[in-house]
């Protein structure tokens, strides 16, 4: 019996060992023209037209592939059922510049990496889209390890057959029971002819984190996403300039839960008699859930320019900003929030022309400069420091620009709920920029005869009493000293 176990616990460390070594760094790069072509360096990385498919391919669970800057698409023949499809315990990384050891070292801002349905090459605005890839990215039954992060989706043109689903989620589709995790990813100019331009997610789930949603076209339903029975979370995600005939940046369809946190929605269109420019909800207990998110400026031909919920449908807003939302009538309450047979919860929110619900007010949330796209709130926002801190989700801590959250601003009134910080409503969080305390030399909070003693013993040199930064301390650093004299702000 002790033979046999050990015998048993031999081989299964053994398994366990081999699987682990399988487990590696995939390097991948397209322009690649020499190297053995094996995946194991960036010298010898998968290259050509086919170099991601084949990495994909060869990948196991545990693995990560570094996919340098470039364009990659799904097919090298012109076969547009073809996808880049997740796995279960892979993660795709892109934004690479072909020498990093590690990866945070990479840049995905400046790294362009793209993940192409334009399989010709030859796609111009909205035509010479016939030979496109029906979906760019299929993550249908994989995983919340199966991670996609650093890439641009663009190009995707779902127009087939919808038996097929073919006719549904240009950038990505997921459906039963797939659960990807989407990081740091731009979806663009992706199209579709039934629902969901930039994406489709049926009976299934997903988290997109730090994405940006613009310009997909989502045929009947969801410019960006139409979702239907699904649980899904964006977090701090843009939904911008997508359109729809109905929901021109999401739908949510049918039951289940959808949670945004520090969104932003503006410049979506609603073209038909759905309307919901920003989001449509409704059928079979559909519930949204947005905290600290913002819309404004979204457009619908018939109604509601921001949210439209139906019938069966639900959304519970808290902080949040409903402004400028057009529809028939102009900014009217009714286009910011509309309830179309459906139930509305919002409090502690901004909502043009008013809004019943704790904490909500109907005044001007003065945007740094919403005509040039910059939804920051203002110096005079009625805004700051007026959500309330309970209604933030747990683990919250940065806003959608990645600035942290729940920062006092000195001057500004406390008229939310909680204990200071009171966090601001919307999707960006204003910074205390009280200019420091730079003749606080001994950092002991107020400037005194210690401050003095440490400038006078630099005197003529360029340590630390150069408050002024001019690389020798003087008379114009004892000036500023003198004049910031008593407690700092």
């Amino acid at each position: 019996m002790i033979h046999r176990t050990c015998s048993f616990l031999a081989s299964f460390t053994a398994l366990a060992c081999t699987l682990h070594a399988a487990a590696a760094v995939r390097y991948v790069d397209a322009t690649l023209a020499t190297g053995a072509g094996t995946g194991t360096s960036w010298a010898d990385a998968y290259a050509g037209p086919g170099a991601l498919q084949a990495a994909l391919t060869a990948s196991v669970a545990g693995d990560e592939l570094w996919v340098k800057a470039g364009t990659y698409r799904p097919s090298t023949s012109g076969v547009r059922t073809a996808s880049f499809t997740m796995k279960t315990g892979v993660g795709i990384y892109g934004g690479f510049a072909g020498t990093e050891s590690a990866r945070d070292q990479r840049d995905w801002r400046s790294n362009v990496t793209v993940l192409s349905g334009d399989l010709l090459g030859n796609d111009s605005g909205a035509t010479n889209l016939t030979d496109n890839a029906y979906h760019v990215v299929v993550a249908t039954g994989a995983t919340a390890t199966a991670v996609l992060d650093g890439f641009t989706v663009r190009g995707g043109n779902a127009n087939g057959a919808s038996a097929s689903n073919y006719d549904k989620g240009g950038g990505i589709i997921v459906y039963a029971s797939g659960a990807p995790t989407v990081r740091n990813c731009v979806f663009s100019a992706n199209r579709c002819t039934f629902g969901g331009g930039a994406g489709y997610i049926f009976t299934a789930q997903a988290a997109f984190t730090d994405c940006t949603f613009d310009s997909n076209e989502g045929g009947s339903y969801g410019g960006a996403f139409d979702t239907n029975n699904v649980t899904s979370t964006f977090t701090r995600c843009i939904f911008r300039n997508n359109g729809a005939a109905r929901a021109g940046a999401v739908e949510t369809y049918g039951a289940g839960n959808t949670t945004y946190v520090n969104c932003l929605f503006t410049g979506n269109r609603a073209t038909g008699t759905g309307g919901g420019a920003a989001l449509w909800i409704g059928v079979s207990s559909s519930v949204v859930t947005a905290r600290n998110c913002t819309f404004s400026a979204n457009v619908a031909t018939s109604v509601a320019g921001g949210v439209n919920t139906t019938s069966g449908g639900t959304l519970n807003a808290a902080n949040c900003i409903f402004w400028a939302n057009t529809g028939p009538g102009g900014t009217t309450a009714a286009n910011q929030v509309n309830a179309g047979g459906g139930t509305n919860s919002v409090s502690w929110s901004v909502v043009q022309g008013g809004f019943t619900g704790t904490g909500n007010t109907s005044t001007n949330p003065l945007f740094t400069n919403a005509a040039g796209g910059d939804y920051t709130l203002g110096a005079a926002s009625p805004a700051i420091d007026a959500g309330s801190n309970s209604l933030v989700p747990a683990g919250t801590t940065v806003d959608l620009a990645g600035l942290p959250r729940f920062v006092n601003v000195p001057g500004v009134t406390d008229t939310g709920s909680g204990t200071a910080p009171i966090v601001d409503r919307g999707a960006y969080e204003v910074q205390d920029n009280t200019p420091p305390c730079l003749a606080d030399l001994t950092g002991n909070g107020v400037v005194d005869g210690s401050d003095l003693g440490v400038l006078l013993g630099d005197w003529s040199g360029s340590a630390s009493g150069d408050i002024n930064g001019d690389g020798t301390v003087n008379g114009a650093d004892l000036g500023l000293m003198l004049s910031a004299w008593g407690p700092c702000p």
